[in-house]
């Protein structure tokens, strides 16, 4: 199934002109969720890359073990950090990818979300601040104090709902154009960031350099600090002048674990300045599902209702 899946995907690459990209990538990737799909994953790389490798399904190699991805967004090249472990099997420590060309689209709209209230310098200009920014995905990055919130756990309900209604806005009033792909041309979510983790109220991640809550699709809430959204977050940063090349911050999400991140190099995307950043953190397998197929199931192979 797997070689005629991979030819079916060679003649589509193909037809799209993509044939010398396909030759490129080891494996091709879609990250579903509840709304259809994502173009972009970044936690989902580093799940990816760390149980392929400890599984035995990728061969492994000391110290670094590659993977090449094909996502809807690019190429995607993911590192892991491997040693031998006590029984001779592969033991990824971390998993660090190189993402996808990020740049900043739009900074400073100022927005009214329905059902959003507004604090602090918000409330003065009577309307959120929100840049929009590429990381694989498009994202619009408000700050959590101008919604009178923190991120953290216990006001997990107000952030997903002013998300959604921020992301609404944005589909509505800012659907963006991308510069060399017209399919990745629309706002996935909205990064809540707290720029004061330091202070955070429930303890978690003092250290880091920020905390933030993705919330992304139909109101879905991302427990990890977002993959492709920290490299939008890094794009913004650079471009405003925040993060230079070589800078390396430490992105954590809502459950307060966190990715390290930094800005390699500059580049373009179509007319854009952009960076290249890179994202680190660790996966694990946490379970192995088993399917059967019984012969005498007349639907076990499939079936499709439109």
């Amino acid at each position: 199934p797997f070689s005629s899946r991979r030819r079916h995907t060679r003649s589509c690459l193909k037809s799209r002109g993509l044939g010398d990209v396909y030759k490129r990538q080891d494996i091709a990737v879609l990250f579903m969720h509840n709304e259809g799909y994502s173009t972009m994953c970044g936690h989902g790389i580093i799940a990816l890359t760390q149980g392929l490798i400890e599984e035995g399904l990728y061969p492994a190699l000391t110290p670094v073990t590659e993977i090449r991805w094909e996502t809807p967004a690019g190429l995607v090249t993911a590192r892991a950090a491997v040693s031998v472990g006590v029984g001779a099997e592969p033991v990824v420590r971390s998993v660090r990818f190189v993402n996808v060309p990020s740049y900043l689209h739009t900074e400073g709209l100022v927005m009214r979300p329905r059902g959003v209230r507004l604090f602090g310098a918000a409330a003065e200009r009577k309307g959120l601040s929100v840049q929009l920014a590429f990381g694989g995905a498009y994202y619009g990055i408000v700050d959590v104090a101008e919604l009178g919130l923190r991120v953290v756990p216990e006001h997990i309900e107000q952030l997903t709902r002013a998300g959604a209604a921020i992301t609404e806005a944005l589909r509505r009033d800012h659907s963006p154009t991308h510069p060399t792909d017209e399919s990745l041309g629309f706002v996935y979510g909205t990064i809540i960031v707290d720029s004061d983790p330091a202070s955070s109220p429930d303890g978690l991640a003092t250290d880091a350099t920020m905390r933030n809550v993705t919330v992304f699709a139909e109101a879905e809430v991302d427990r990890s600090p977002c993959g492709s959204g920290t490299s939008a977050l890094l794009a913004a940063r650079h471009a405003l002048g925040a993060s230079q090349v070589g800078d390396t911050i430490v992105n954590a999400g809502i459950t307060g674990e966190a990715f390290i991140a930094s800005v390699d190099a500059r580049t373009t995307l179509g007319e854009h300045e952009a960076v290249v950043t890179s994202v680190e953190g660790t996966g694990y397998v946490t379970g192995h599902a088993r399917f059967v197929l019984d012969e005498r199931d007349r639907l076990g192979k499939g079936f499709l209702l439109r």
